[in-house]
């Protein structure tokens, strides 16, 4: 399938700042928080609450911790620009193309590459892309609804977490599911990287399909 360059685009942006996101979060020092590796966490309930700790004690901000913020306002911004993108008709944009199973015929085509590439898949093959683009299209679906979930979750959380720490068991199961959608989203992260590999070892120009103004 052919993409329009305004999606080609939007992949890199949401990729590089993505990268530099999982990035910063790992060397990020969180204000108000322990810098140890089990104390340190991408999730906005701590970096919320960490920051309102940090505006209180006037400690000296972390500019790591201040562009996580921002990076992570401006990747929302991002995801909501390539969902509104969804009802366009630039070419690959339509809603169609990242969710396929929520029609019969999607659904039908998924179930389908599903049997006939399972077996490749446990040896660590893939078929050429224009073979599977129904399993490749809800991969990517998944990832874009996993990180709005996280961005609702996360908002939910900044305005209704208690900073003397007794929280309701709403905001308690909501912090739940931000940390399982995290988690998820790393291995969906994972598994898109993996498929990437094994398509050019496969010899599939699999990148010239979502280069920017690439032929």
């Amino acid at each position: 399938m052919a993409y329009g360059n305004p999606i080609r685009i939007l992949h890199s942006l949401l990729a590089l700042c993505m990268l530099c996101q999982l990035a910063l979060g790992e060397l990020m020092d969180v204000p108000g928080q322990p810098s140890t590796g089990s104390e340190v966490s991408l999730s906005l309930v701590t970096s919320a609450l960490a920051y309102e700790d940090h505006e209180a004690s006037g400690d000296e901000e972390s500019w790591m911790f201040e562009a996580h913020e921002l990076l992570g306002l401006g990747i929302a911004a991002l995801i909501v620009l390539r969902l509104a993108l969804a009802f366009s008709d630039i070419p690959g944009a339509n809603w169609r193309n990242l969710f396929p199973w929520l029609t019969a015929s999607g659904r039908n085509q998924l179930a389908r590459e599903i049997s006939a590439q399972s077996a490749g898949w446990k040896e660590g093959r893939l078929a050429a892309p224009e073979e599977g683009e129904s399993v490749a299209r809800t991969v990517h679906g998944l990832m874009l609804l996993t990180v709005l979930g996280m961005a609702a979750s996360g908002v939910t959380l900044f305005f209704g977490w208690n900073e003397h720490g007794h929280q309701t068991a709403m905001i308690h199961t909501i912090g739940e599911a931000h940390e399982l959608m995290a988690g998820l989203i790393e291995a969906l992260i994972a598994l898109h990287v993996l498929a990437v590999i094994l398509h050019i070892r496969g010899g599939h120009p699999i990148l010239n399909r979502i280069r920017p103004f690439a032929d």
